[in-house]
């Protein structure tokens, strides 16, 4: 009998000393919250962990625990090793010599002689025994994590959780749960399968923090039953709900309430496509001096406010002559239709994300409304 998804995630923990904790390049709060409450507890059960993210922008975050040991990169820890055969010439002495450019390394046989078909080269094993992929429908997604150490990712077994519905299965183990409204739903009911005892307040509120970043605090219209019952869960056990409000919402930065009072000013309706949309240029962005994360973080605002729209769209110049676009759809728009005609990526079920170079913002708001005008009938359920 096939063994289930989880009961495969626990025998593979339970095997694995060194454990890699993968987060996407664009780590959000279910990302970062589900990683480091998995990384609290793999510490509790003695392994050692490591949590890596591409991503830069995680100051939001700075009230979880052990935010402070998330990586930005792999360090170089893999060795090149050098093998000689010592079958017919036994080894007396090993000394080298550094030079400006290059290592000489001297070794003398206490017998016979060494030749050149004796060495042989090859990279040593990294140093992980087990990578655990969240939130991440594909490799990809983890950007330079990923494409910096291929041979890592295809050398080290693979445990993949995600709840996305693209998710490429990429996995040795896949427990990719549809029904599921956060990743952190599903690596809480993990945990409390697993090993219901090492729950505690810190994992609790990383897990908190993970499903209210990603139902955008209970108000997405996929939010389930479920969801409401397992944060009810975790706040019995210690996860501290007003802190992460507190955090999250109440805290808005000065720079990012100036850049949402200036994408306020420009907010636009097209009633033909149900789709409000703003846009925000590089002087505004500079003006405010906004960070990255107060650009999605309008983004957040404009879906949180905007809820009779099935099409939000925000256009932001984040750099001259370059467009970063986000959008937010209703269940009943099809998804792959406008995403394809924007060469998007969805980053979830609703949510996208698209890069333009080499255009102004008006030119690439004039070219985004005309391609949806052209194909409003198509992306309509």
């Amino acid at each position: 009998m096939e063994q289930s998804p989880q009961k495969s995630v626990f025998d593979s923990i339970n095997k694995a000393h060194r454990i890699l904790i993968a987060l996407p390049s664009n780590a959000n709060g279910d990302a970062v919250g589900s990683g480091l409450a998995l990384y609290s507890f793999a510490k509790k059960l003695d392994k050692e962990p490591e949590i890596v993210t591409a991503s830069q922008t995680l100051e939001q975050f700075s009230f979880l625990p052990h935010i402070s040991e998330v990586k930005h990169e792999l360090e170089a820890q893999q060795s090149f090793v050098i093998s000689v055969n010592t079958s017919q010439a036994p080894l007396d002495e090993l000394s080298y010599e550094g030079k400006p450019d290059r290592v000489d390394i001297f070794l003398k046989p206490k017998t016979g002689k060494f030749s050149a078909t004796d060495v042989s080269f090859k990279n040593a094993r990294f140093p992980y025994e087990l990578i655990i992929t969240l939130h991440a429908p594909s490799l990809d997604n983890l950007g330079e994590i990923y494409e910096k150490n291929t041979d890592l990712f295809f050398e080290t077994p693979i445990i993949n959780i995600d709840h996305h519905p693209n998710n490429e299965y990429y996995g040795e183990i896949n427990h990719v749960d549809l029904t599921a409204t956060s990743t952190a739903e599903i690596v809480a009911s993990l945990i409390e399968e697993f090993e219901s005892g090492l729950m505690d307040e810190h994992i609790a509120t990383s897990l908190l923090t993970g499903i209210i970043v990603e139902t955008n605090s209970f108000q997405h219209m996929k939010t389930t039953p479920k969801a409401f019952l397992k944060a009810s869960q975790l706040i019995a056990q210690g996860g501290r709900h007003q802190d992460i409000i507190r955090e999250l919402y109440k805290t808005k930065s000065i720079s990012l309430l100036k850049l949402w009072g200036r994408a306020l000013a420009r907010l636009r309706e097209i009633k033909e496509l149900s789709m409000s949309y703003s846009l925000v240029n590089f002087q505004d962005i500079e003006k405010t001096a906004s960070k990255p994360e107060d650009v999605s973080g309008v983004m957040k605002e404009l879906i949180a406010n905007l809820t009779g729209s099935r099409i939000i769209l925000f256009l932001a110049e984040t750099a001259p002559q370059q467009i970063t676009g986000y959008f937010h759809l209703h269940p009943s728009i099809k998804t792959q239709i406008f995403a394809s005609a924007l060469s998007a990526q969805m980053l979830n079920g609703s949510f996208g994300k698209f890069t333009l170079k080499d255009v102004g913002l008006l030119e690439a708001e004039k070219d985004i409304l005309e391609k949806l005008t052209k194909i409003k009938d198509q992306i309509a359920a």
